[in-house]
């Protein structure tokens, strides 16, 4: 789940200094979350990105902690209104929903010029959930949000007879996302979008045969 940059999601007729001063920080803490990671990132490297002083960070945040747990509740609230209208509003049947919601992901990606940066969320799982509780938890929050939208379409899926009833919702999800997750992290070594043209040949296989 994830783009290259939150920006390429957003309007971008949208002047980016007319945006609150709180977004603007937190986008380009994105940029640099994503370049550099959680650790690498500097307060002063975000600050001087976004062009505001010290003392409008310590305005909307406690802390980098603090930022970085809003930095990832954006990110991933960007990605809602995909959900909902692949996952949920889409009039395919829901098992296509699903390998057109990837497939439209991928394009995303091979759009950008190079394949870097890959999912924030799943960058600082990486990254942090052995050393940061606060962060793991949040990011396991923000993971079962994702969620959610897969297993409901999956029941309905089950509902409609494209899938077994004795399908586990959940845990099919999960196998999806986790799935799809360790591809951006290979297209990130191999710096290319070959890993989610591959996944989203296998997960299509996978649910056409699922029992």
């Amino acid at each position: 789940m994830s783009a290259p940059h939150l920006t390429s999601l957003d309007d971008q007729s949208t002047i980016f200094y007319m945006k609150p001063t709180k977004e603007i920080i937190i986008q380009s803490g994105i940029e640099i979350l994503l370049e550099k990671g959680y650790n690498g990132s500097g307060l002063k490297e975000i600050l001087d990105a976004a062009g505001v002083p010290k003392g409008s960070f310590y305005h909307f945040f406690k802390n980098k902690e603090d930022f970085a747990k809003e930095a990832l509740s954006y990110y991933s609230n960007a990605f809602i209104p995909l959900l909902q209208q692949y996952l949920v509003d889409s009039p395919h049947p829901p098992v296509n929903r699903m390998t057109l919601f990837f497939k439209a992901m991928t394009d995303i990606f091979e759009s950008q010029k190079s394949c870097k940066g890959g999912c924030l969320v799943g960058n600082m799982a990486q990254e942090l959930a052995d050393v940061n509780t606060p962060l793991r938890t949040h990011i396991l929050q923000i993971m079962e949000i994702w969620n959610s939208y897969f297993t409901l379409c999956i029941n309905e899926a089950k509902k409609k007879g494209e899938l077994s009833q004795s399908t586990d919702s959940h845990e099919l999800a999960e196998f999806i996302l986790n799935s799809w997750e360790g591809a951006l992290l290979k297209m990130k070594i191999v710096n290319s979008a070959a890993p989610l043209r591959n996944f989203n040949r296998q997960i299509t296989r996978i649910l056409e045969c699922y029992p």
